[in-house]
């Protein structure tokens, strides 16, 4: 592949990695602050929350089965399809001001539409890079990590200069954008610009590819693969709870709307060093120790959050970002691209990413469960161990 041509393509996957995670930190950083200015209970977002992720969960497999056998629409297509979406349902809720149950059902649209398209991005990426061509996905998705740093940072001040709708302004704008950068990359199964395989012998066996499996025979055929998924499950358990209920962390600390977009920066900027760097961490150690590894730091992170007297602590164990969700978003890309065969993979990213989401659903339904019937430690105390959970199955069933 040219030197032009990989730069050509690597900065054309930036353009998607970069506004959808600006869009992911401002829709889901903020969502228990923007739907606590709507009036609505630490309860009540719990569900909301939970539904959506639900409501994702339900639909990851089908789009994945659809994307996987779709021959009139392309990944980027598709892509550009739910960003479109996005902007819709963001502007509905920027005209509606006090009709209670149609904000929330809107929401639930709203971030099961934004937490669908996370795999598809991924799948963009991989579609590349299951075919030979030199993308680098560490250096587009720590952009993208470095992209929501800026915008939780940027939210949180211009929320409490102005109101939660800043919210709603910027996902118009940012996923607007998104649908546009899409139709500089092709992503045709054949006759594209990458449909085959940059290797001439790949390029005879796509030719005679079998076609996907379906869901049920794809869940009996990588029994192991699917363990592994319930590992991670658990870890983003608590990932979930720390995204989604920061303010409620940080405020019997004396902590404020800009407290939380400052320490989720902190985070985010942790990822950059792993993301960058995460090609020749890969040439000197098995994906399978990556993964392993990255299991560990996310449950230290859950412990040491636990612990935390004061903000500055939070903001410390933030840090270990790094080497926890950095080293698992990068190498959990590259894992499921070596142990899926390729007219699987959309189906693997998605059920890989399908992980986080069922996390999300549990997080956010017990997060404000706990919260509302509790305490906040009760809550980061179940987080904690359902983690160390989550990090004991990663161990057991990561293969080479």
């Amino acid at each position: 592949m040219k030197k032009q041509q990989s730069l050509q393509l690597n900065l054309r996957y930036i353009s998607l990695q970069v506004p959808y995670w600006m869009g992911y930190s401002i829709l889901a950083t903020f969502a228990s602050v923007f739907l606590l200015a709507k009036e609505f209970n630490n309860g009540q977002i719990g569900l909301i929350l939970s539904a959506a992720n639900l409501l994702a969960t339900v639909a990851q497999p089908f789009l994945a089965s659809f994307a996987d056998r779709m021959q009139r629409w392309t990944l980027s297509q598709l892509s550009a399809a739910m960003a479109a979406v996005l902007v819709l349902l963001s502007t509905a809720l920027l005209v509606i001001f006090n009709h209670y149950l149609l904000i929330a059902v809107l929401y639930v649209l709203l971030y099961t539409c934004l937490i669908l398209l996370q795999p598809m991005t991924i799948s963009i990426g991989t579609f590349f890079i299951s075919r030979g061509y030199s993308l680098n996905f560490g250096v587009a998705r720590g952009l993208g990590s470095l992209a929501f740093a800026l915008a939780s940072a940027g939210t949180g001040l211009l929320i409490e200069r102005f109101s939660v709708n800043v919210v709603l302004y910027a996902l118009i704008g940012i996923f607007a954008f998104f649908a546009v950068a899409t139709r500089f990359l092709d992503t045709r199964k054949t006759a594209g610009t990458y449909s085959l395989s940059v290797n001439e012998e790949e390029q005879m066996e796509e030719l005679v590819l079998e076609d996907p499996c379906s869901l049920p025979v794809f869940v009996r055929r990588y029994k192991r693969f699917m363990g592994l998924i319930v590992g991670v499950a658990c870890l983003f358990v608590f990932h979930t709870i720390v995204n989604s209920y920061m303010y409620q962390i940080m405020q019997p600390l004396g902590g404020t709307e800009a407290n939380v977009g400052s320490s989720l920066s902190i985070a985010a900027l942790s990822e950059l060093p792993t993301m960058f760097l995460f090609t020749w961490l890969m040439s000197r150690f098995k994906l399978k120790s990556l993964i392993r590894l990255a299991a560990v730091f996310f449950t230290i992170k859950a412990v040491l959050i636990l612990a935390a007297p004061n903000i500055l602590l939070i903001n410390v164990a933030q840090t270990l970002q790094m080497i926890g969700f950095a080293l698992h978003t990068t190498a959990s890309v590259y894992y499921t691209s070596k142990i899926i065969p390729k007219r699987d993979l959309i189906k693997g990213q998605t059920l890989m990413s399908t992980a986080n989401t069922i996390g999300g659903i549990v997080g956010s339904f017990l997060g404000g469960q706990l919260l509302n019937s509790f305490s906040v430690s009760v809550m980061l105390l179940a987080g904690t161990l359902i983690s160390a959970i989550g990090t004991i199955l990663v161990f057991l069933m990561a293969e080479e």
